[in-house]
C-alpha cells in the first residue's frame, strides 16, 4: 500500500502554472508527434498537479501541506490587569524581548530607531541576523517595526495597547517571519520549519508571565483570562 499523501500540498501560483504547463503539452503533442508519449505523461502528471493540488514528488519530500513552511504569523490578544503606559514601556525596549521569546537571542539597538535581531530558527544550522526598524510609534498605544530591505527574512511586528479601563489593557500582538525577496517556488516554501509559528505563539504568550514578574503584580491578576490566538 503506498504512503503517498494525497494532501493539497501546492499553492495556488503553483496549480494555475502546472494547469497551464499540461494544457499547452497536451495541445503540442496532438501537433507533433515528436516524443508524444513523454509530453502526455508529462502533462498528465501537471494537470492532476493543478487539479487535486497534490504533488507526489512534495509527498515524497516530506511536504504534507502548501500552507506548511512558507510564513510564520501569529495574532494574539489577552487581557493583562496594568496599564497600556506600563506594558508599552516594557515592550518598547526592545532589548527586553529576549526575556520572554526564547528563539531571539539578542536585540540591539544600533542606530536610532534601528535594532538588530538575532534569532535561532528552527532548521537553520546558525542563527539568523536581520535589522528592523520601528515605523510606528505612538506612546501607550501602538508600536510597529519591519525589518529592512536586504534583509535575510522578512520580519513585521505590531503590538496594540488598548485600554479597557485605567489598569486593565487588552494586548493585541501580530508577529510575522517570511522568507526573503526573491526566492521563489520549493526554495521559499522550505526555508522555515513549522514549528516556527508554534515557537513564537508560545514566546508571545509568555509576555504576560513576564509582565507580571517585571511589574510586581500579585496572582490574582491572573483573574482576566488565558491569552487566545485571534
Amino acid at each position: 500500500m503506498s504512503n503517498i499523501s494525497h494532501t493539497v500540498n501546492v499553492g495556488k501560483t503553483e496549480r494555475v502554472v502546472s494547469l497551464l504547463g499540461g494544457s499547452l503539452l497536451l495541445l503540442d503533442s496532438l501537433f507533433n508527434s515528436r516524443f508524444r508519449g513523454f509530453k502526455v505523461i508529462t502533462a498528465g502528471y501537471l494537470m492532476y498537479r493543478g487539479i487535486s493540488g497534490n504533488c507526489p514528488a512534495y509527498s515524497i519530500a516530506g511536504k504534507d501541506s502548501w500552507r506548511q513552511y512558507t510564513n510564520a504569523n501569529v495574532r494574539v490578544s489577552m487581557r493583562i490587569e496594568r496599564s497600556p503606559s506600563s506594558l508599552y514601556q516594557l515592550w518598547r525596549n526592545f532589548e527586553n524581548l529576549p526575556r520572554f521569546m526564547t528563539h531571539l537571542i539578542s536585540v540591539k539597538e544600533v542606530f536610532e530607531n534601528i535594532y538588530e535581531w538575532k534569532a535561532d530558527i528552527p532548521g537553520k544550522a546558525i542563527p539568523v541576523q536581520w535589522k528592523a526598524c520601528i515605523v510606528h510609534d505612538v506612546p501607550g498605544e501602538t508600536i510597529s517595526w519591519r525589518s529592512l530591505p536586504d534583509s535575510s527574512i522578512e520580519n513585521a511586528g505590531k503590538v496594540e495597547f488598548r485600554k479597557i479601563d485605567s489598569n486593565t489593557t487588552d494586548l493585541r500582538i501580530t508577529i510575522s517571519y517570511k522568507p526573503p525577496m526573491g526566492l521563489i517556488g520549493g526554495i521559499a516554501a522550505d526555508f522555515f520549519h513549522p514549528k516556527l509559528e508554534k515557537i513564537v505563539l508560545d514566546d508571545v504568550n509568555s509576555f504576560r508571565l513576564y509582565a507580571e514578574n517585571q511589574l510586581n503584580t500579585v496572582p490574582s491578576a491572573l483573574s482576566a483570562g488565558p491569552a487566545y490566538q485571534v
